[in-house]
């Protein structure tokens, strides 16, 4: 009996002994940091390197502006904008745009040239964008809010600002701290700024003005007086006569939309109201050309109410190309 139950026991302890090795074996804490965590940390310490740089750039840009001894403003993103001297021409067109500056959704164009802190020559380009929208760096977008039409300053701006971590490959280095020598200008693609010069509520000068830089044309366009250009194509040898008849052939078309007529007529100098007042002075500025094209405002055209019967709207920059023959 004593054997039997012996061997019973045996028999109980094995068959626990493989009915708990079935069972699942409890979970172990891990004792390694996990992988959230560990990003966690990785992207504070990028945070505690950026801030520290920001602060070491924003001091660099300090120390370099105070070597100009001229006056700045401090924008947000550690931007600094110091205004340039205008010259003359900018200056009257800029005033037509009635203190204009740079809004959200508004188009600009920058000419930009940038410098180290030392004033070190890196790269230059000109890009075209929409405050606040478009994809170009912070700094761009910052000062063209408090910049003007034709309006020229230095944007002094950290990496973060700037051209970041990446920079421009070849050009740029990266967290690199910039002076950026720009000149702003309203962009013609500005749907706001042309339908402003419909309502004449702006000058038609400076939108002609920028029209006309935008154009690709064989030689630069002469203004001979104010809201008038000129760009003569071919000229004779010799000046006709003061008293002589000239027959002229003329292509008048809108700058902006499908308006187009031709002409042909006779005129003596002198004859009045018999051109406008933009062809006028041009044939007169010079005798000697045979072929040109001239851009005018209306107001030295078919006026600011433009032409009903002709279908000219009112308010309408006009281009003509003249042909002139001497009789």
């Amino acid at each position: 009996m004593r054997q039997v139950c012996r061997s019973r026991l045996i028999w109980a302890a094995a068959l626990a002994v493989v009915w708990t090795s079935c069972l699942e074996p409890e979970p172990q804490t891990l004792t390694l940091p996990a992988l959230a965590e560990e990003d966690r940390q990785v992207r504070k310490a990028m945070v505690e390197f950026n801030e520290a740089r920001f602060q070491e750039e924003r001091e660099a840009i300090v120390a370099a502006i105070r070597q100009t001894a001229s006056p700045s403003d401090t924008l947000r993103g550690g931007v600094v904008l110091q205004r340039l001297s205008q010259d003359s021409t900018a200056s009257t067109l800029s005033q037509g745009l009635d203190n204009w500056r740079g809004d959200a959704g508004d188009r600009v164009v920058w000419a930009w040239e940038a410098f180290t802190l030392d004033g070190k020559s890196l790269t230059a380009g000109q890009d075209e964008f929409e405050v606040e929208r478009g994809a170009v760096p912070h700094a761009f977008h910052e000062a063209a809010k408090h910049l003007g039409h034709l309006e020229r300053a230095n944007v002094w701006t950290p990496s973060l600002s700037a051209f970041g971590v990446r920079g421009i490959p070849g050009e740029i280095p990266p967290y690199m701290p910039l002076r950026l020598r720009v000149q702003q200008s309203r962009s013609i693609q500005d749907t706001a700024w042309w339908s402003a010069i419909q309502r004449a509520e702006t000058s038609e000068a400076p939108w002609l003005a920028a029209f006309l830089k935008d154009l690709t044309t064989d030689s630069v366009a002469q203004q001979i007086t104010e809201g008038v250009w000129l760009q003569v194509h071919s000229s004779r040898r010799e000046p006709w006569a003061e008293d002589q008849t000239l027959s002229l052939r003329i292509r008048t078309s809108a700058c902006v939309g499908n308006f187009e007529r031709e002409t042909q007529m006779e005129w003596r100098s002198g004859t009045q109201d018999q051109l406008v007042p933009a062809l006028e002075r041009a044939i007169l500025h010079s005798r000697k050309a045979e072929r040109f094209t001239l851009w005018s405002v209306s107001e030295q055209a078919f006026g600011s109410q433009g032409s009903f019967r002709a279908g000219i709207p009112p308010h309408t920059p006009l281009r003509f190309d003249v042909e002139v023959i001497p009789l």
